[in-house]
């Protein structure tokens, strides 16, 4: 493999740099990938820019790939159904007026913190469920969308991370199970991932953080810009680039219209659709299933029950049924371009072999009871800078393994400083696929969203690391 040196580190840094000072994601991400592509062509920039566009071409000849950024597209036009029906209208409208269970602030963040929390299958959807059902009451209670987006997204990455009976969990027992099969660590897969979850430092500090500042209604940094911003009634800063279209859309004139209903029928079969196609392409293993797979086949039930709804009850006919799915859909251009960007940029850095670099670059440095710790910032970093948690304990993982089984240290707490490093990542990049959902979802500027976020997930593994620190120390005397 090329030994790309400081190189495989500056490519990835350009585009987190030129995202926070530019706030243009998709400039961003197409100069990072410039850059990384030019590197790999022996710093030849029109072998870059070819490389580039070809790059872009060659994300859609993954089916994972293409079938996530369906997904994203699909996903608007459901969104648009439940908005064009008074689907979003009546569950405002029951839980603010005949339930009354949404009647503060907090109740509005804690409702999005559940629903992300419940729907713990897939990342994509869960978040999408959260935002969509309460994007709309946040509004007369004046909480940020930014805020609405930390909750849910720092909700969403740390249960997903920890449930285990989701892809996330598949992908972890995988990567443990070749390290049990090359004799670094003994027992079953399963066991030892559930050991590990009580050292997924990240994840539970989350959470806590999240309860923290839903019940002290406290904030700080750029959060407490935004929030005071949206108090005083301005939804988005001047200047902002939410990446989801948002438009005020009249609901159709039709009886069964501006029902709860319309919000459920779409959503809910396609979130019972996912569990189903995980266990129908893992072969009746839902750990072994596709997790792209199940998603599309989530969102494609979803669109043909909705179909069956609207049409048949009369709210639209088949013309104006995909007059607005087909909206929904464009409303999604932004989001795709990222996704496209940030699917390639992932690919850039395993070529460049970014991960490797950073581990090697510092190993054998650190002194034995700050291997935990070591551990977690490594995966920090790594994931800061590649925008993956999957691709970063993919390879943190077998590395804290196999340095506890050298040193003498639980080989569960390195894997838990693994996990909480790579989730790391997923809370601060701006090419992570889970905040760049979470912006579609509550309407935001992507940049505004990492930026506000960036201060509260430093602060919480800064906690991490200091909690690691500790628990090597102890579990090596």
């Amino acid at each position: 493999m090329t030994d790309y040196g400081i190189w495989t580190v500056v490519t990835p840094l350009v585009t987190i740099l030129l995202a926070v000072f530019t706030r243009q994601v998709i400039l961003s991400l197409l100069a990072g990938v410039f850059v990384g592509s030019t590197v790999i062509a022996g710093f030849n920039p029109l072998q870059g820019a070819a490389s580039t566009l070809d790059g872009i071409i060659n994300t859609f000849g993954s089916a994972g790939n293409t079938r996530t950024i369906l997904f994203c597209f699909m996903v608007g036009g459901l969104i648009r159904l439940m908005q064009v029906t008074g689907g979003t209208v009546g569950l405002v409208r029951w839980l603010t007026e005949k339930a009354n269970v949404i009647n503060n602030k907090k109740a509005v963040q804690l409702l999005s913190m559940l629903i992300t929390s419940l729907i713990f299958i897939e990342s994509s959807i869960s978040e999408m469920a959260a935002g969509t059902a309460t994007k709309e009451l946040a509004k007369p209670y004046g909480v940020s969308r930014e805020k609405m987006a930390y909750v849910i997204q720092s909700s969403c990455v740390s249960v997903c991370s920890s449930v285990m009976v989701n892809g996330w969990g598949a992908a972890m027992m995988g990567v443990i199970g070749v390290q049990i099969s090359k004799g670094f660590i003994d027992g079953e897969p399963f066991g030892i991932l559930a050991g590990s979850m009580v050292f997924n430092l990240m994840a539970w500090l989350s959470l806590a953080s999240v309860l923290f500042y839903i019940f002290s209604d406290f904030s700080w940094g750029p959060m407490k810009t935004a929030d005071i911003r949206a108090a005083n009634g301005q939804e988005l800063r001047e200047g902002a680039f939410p990446i989801s279209t948002e438009e005020d859309l009249e609901v159709i004139d039709h009886p069964a219209c501006n029902s709860m209903l319309n919000f459920f029928i779409p959503l809910v079969p396609t979130i019972l659709m996912v569990p189903i196609g995980l266990l129908i392409t893992g072969n009746g293993d839902i750990a072994q299933g596709s997790g792209s797979t199940s998603v599309f086949w989530g969102v494609m039930t979803g669109t043909a029950i909705s179909m069956i709804w609207f049409v048949g009850r009369g709210m639209m006919n088949i013309e104006n049924f995909f007059k607005h799915l087909f909206a929904g859909y464009s409303s999604m251009i932004p989001l795709g371009a990222i996704m496209t960007l940030a699917f390639l940029m992932g690919s850039i850095s395993g070529d460049l072999n970014t991960g490797a670099y950073i581990t090697n670059a510092i190993d054998g440095i650190i002194p034995s009871g700050f291997s935990a710790a070591f551990v977690f910032l490594i995966a920090a970093i790594m994931s800061l800078a590649t925008g993956t948690s999957w691709g970063t304990f993919s390879i943190m993982i077998p590395i804290g393994i196999q340095i506890g089984t050298a040193i003498g240290i639980d080989p569960q707490l390195m894997i838990g400083a693994a996990i909480s490093g790579a989730i790391f990542g997923d809370m601060t990049s701006p090419i992570s696929d889970t905040g760049i959902v979470a912006s579609m979802a509550t309407g935001n500027d992507h940049i505004d969203h990492i930026r506000t976020q960036f201060p509260y997930a430093l602060l919480t593994g800064a906690i991490a690391t200091v909690l690691f620190t500790i628990l090597g120390f102890m579990m090596l005397g």
